[in-house]
């Protein structure tokens, strides 16, 4: 599972954008991207609110990717508000890499000067970022907020979490809320519609870690997640079960399983050390990769149960299976078996 970055925690035109929307007073152009959707989207409805629904007709202006004409854009920019303050020119499924360098030009002059009434938003497809590196997309680079829309840090989402869940009434656990972000993957969009199915299945008045592994759907990777989990804990019956559901994935192969729990021993490793040098959680959350504290925990918990020497051994043969993976055509799914229980043996679990 991917780690949060600096980067990622610390997004200032995304603090800038929240403060323009709060204070109606948007910046002349935008450009929206990121895998954060649901809070992208939200910001594109504060700026479509800000046109009256009535006038909406005449001042929002929108156009997508495919049908985008030059001349219709800057025709849009320049219109005149009708009974209304402004005008917003949405352009959808921007890609500013499709683009021919003489339509990047022409946006370039329009661009230029945008009256003070316009605001014009160009939103990047979903799993896109913007492509400056040509000299034309540059110069737009130059005369647009960009804004990306990032994951929300854990601690952040697990807040979230707890007051959506408070408006339909019901509380939930510390516990409950962590497992929850990382089952629904921290994506947002995602996050809303299994919050709902909690809010209208969830019997009692608060939810629990039982609650959320019983009502809620866990993306993929948190599946291969259990699987992992599951060795780190030495329970070989269950992992050989899961392995096999894992398998039976149509976008699952013996590959993704092997990297998985690779990963995972290399990180049960580091967990092992930083026990013996009272790391906390967080830095090792930080030295290992690891995104969410639910995991990280678990790894911490499990390193706890296990020598050094072991460890070194689970990682050598995930290390021995790669190799052989990447040099021969062996067949992967049995290569994911017999790695299981390699790493089984290593960490302790006899037949």
């Amino acid at each position: 599972m991917a780690s949060y970055t600096k980067r990622e925690q610390d997004n200032t035109e995304y603090e800038r954008l929240k403060a323009d929307l709060k204070a109606g007073t948007p910046r002349g152009a935008y450009v929206f991207y990121g895998e954060e959707r649901y809070l992208l989207a939200d910001a594109v409805k504060k700026l479509r609110d800000m046109i009256p629904a009535e006038t909406a007709e005449f001042n929002h202006h929108r156009m997508d990717g495919r049908s985008f004409s030059p001349d219709a854009f800057a025709e849009a920019v320049d219109a005149l508000p009708v009974f209304a303050e402004r005008t917003l020119i949405e352009v959808n499924d921007a890609d500013f890499a499709k683009l021919g360098d003489e339509t990047r030009r022409a946006i370039v002059q329009t661009l230029r000067d945008v009256p003070e009434y316009a605001c014009v938003v160009f939103v990047c497809p979903e799993g896109t970022a913007p492509d400056w590196r040509a000299a034309s997309s540059k110069e737009i680079a130059s005369l647009v907020t960009k804004v990306e829309f990032q994951r929300l840090d854990e601690q952040k989402l697990v807040s979230w979490t707890a007051r959506r869940l408070a408006a339909s009434g019901k509380k939930m656990t510390r516990q409950a809320a962590e497992r929850f972000v990382m089952m629904t993957g921290g994506l947002m969009t995602n996050m809303v519609t299994e919050l709902e199915k909690l809010s209208a299945y969830c019997a009692g008045d608060t939810v629990d870690v039982k609650d959320v592994e019983l009502l809620v759907t866990p993306v993929a990777d948190v599946k291969t997640w259990k699987f992992t989990d599951t060795v780190l804990r030495r329970r070989a019956d269950d992992a050989f079960s899961l392995m096999g559901e894992l398998l039976r994935m149509p976008d699952m192969d013996g590959y993704t399983v092997i990297y998985a729990l690779a990963g995972t021993v290399r990180q049960l490793m580091i967990a092992r050390v930083c026990a013996q040098k009272r790391v906390s959680v967080k830095e090792f959350m930080a030295l290992a990769g690891v995104r969410s504290e639910y995991p990280a925990k678990n790894l911490m918990s499990a390193a706890g149960g296990v020598t050094l020497s072991q460890c070194v051994q689970a990682c050598r043969a995930a290390n021995e299976t790669l190799l052989r993976l990447n040099s021969t055509g062996e067949d992967e799914t049995g290569a994911a078996k017999e790695l299981t229980a390699r790493v089984l043996l290593a960490l302790g679990v006899r037949a």
